[in-house]
Parts: structure tokens; C-alpha cells; sequence
């Protein structure tokens, strides 16, 4: 199985919510332990995407991944591309746009610019911070736990 957590650029929900399947983030992290995260924010829209292997979880690749707009139509392409090649590929699509809030959208488009990125980084993290309970959700429903 492999495992697809995806947001509209890859830097902050969906790298948070596959540093939390690994266990590389507690549900109870903090701010501080958020920006932290090896890939939070590091992720343009250059890198739209292609998907980062952030580890293994007993085996199986877990990944995040920028998709801007296609986000709603990435499952739904990759079911049809599968299917037209006759490809079994077992994979997990999550999106974490439904994790979004305005903290978080507003650091992450103030942190694209050099002078502001760490302020940018840190309202991004807060914002995340404030909806890791919801992220942690998406998680647990993935791994099926």
C-alpha cells in the first residue's frame, strides 16, 4: 500500500500529516516541533506534483505531494490510469485541504518571500498547529486505525 497525503502545494499539511503517520510528529507537537519537520515549507510550486518519500510504515511507502487545483481529481485519474493499464497498484489518497485555514494560507503565501519567510513559516505552523487534531484524524482513517 502505498500512502498519498496531498495538499495545494505539499509544504505544510500534507507534510505534516505524513511526518504524523511515521511518527515522526506527535498529535500533541507543538508549534516549535512543527517547524522543525525536515520538509515543513520547503516544498514551491515548482515541485507541484512530484510526490516525496518521507519514509515506511511496516513496509509501506508514505508520500506527500503538491497538486495545486487537482487535488479533488488526482484519486479519480489515478483509479482510471490504473484501470486503463490493467496495473494493481494499492494505494491510499489523502487530501488534506480540508485541514486548511486561513493561518495557514496566509503564512504559506507570506513565506514564498525571502525577507518573510520566517514569519510566513511560523504563522503557517500555527495554523496547522490548530488543526492537528483534524489532521491526526485523516491519519488514523488511512492507516485504518
Amino acid at each position: 500500500m502505498i500512502y498519498y497525503y496531498h495538499c495545494y502545494r505539499g509544504a505544510h499539511l500534507s507534510s505534516v500529516a505524513a511526518a504524523l503517520h511515521l511518527k515522526i510528529l506527535e498529535p500533541t507537537a507543538g508549534v516549535d516541533d512543527i517547524l522543525r519537520l525536515e520538509y515543513f515549507d520547503v516544498l514551491q510550486n515548482r515541485d507541484m506534483g512530484v510526490p516525496v518519500l518521507a519514509g515506511y510504515c511496516q513496509g509501506n511507502p508514505v508520500c506527500f505531494v503538491g497538486l495545486g487545483r487537482g487535488s479533488k481529481i488526482f484519486a479519480r485519474f489515478a483509479d482510471s490510469l490504473t484501470a486503463k493499464m490493467n496495473v494493481s497498484l494499492e494505494y491510499k489518497s489523502v487530501d488534506c485541504l480540508e485541514c486548511i485555514n486561513l493561518l495557514t494560507r496566509i503564512g504559506g503565501f507570506i513565506s514564498r518571500f525571502k525577507r518573510l519567510k520566517p514569519m510566513g513559516r511560523y504563522l503557517a505552523a500555527r495554523g496547522v498547529h490548530k488543526n492537528l487534531d483534524k489532521i491526526y484524524a485523516l491519519v488514523l482513517h488511512a492507516r485504518g486505525s
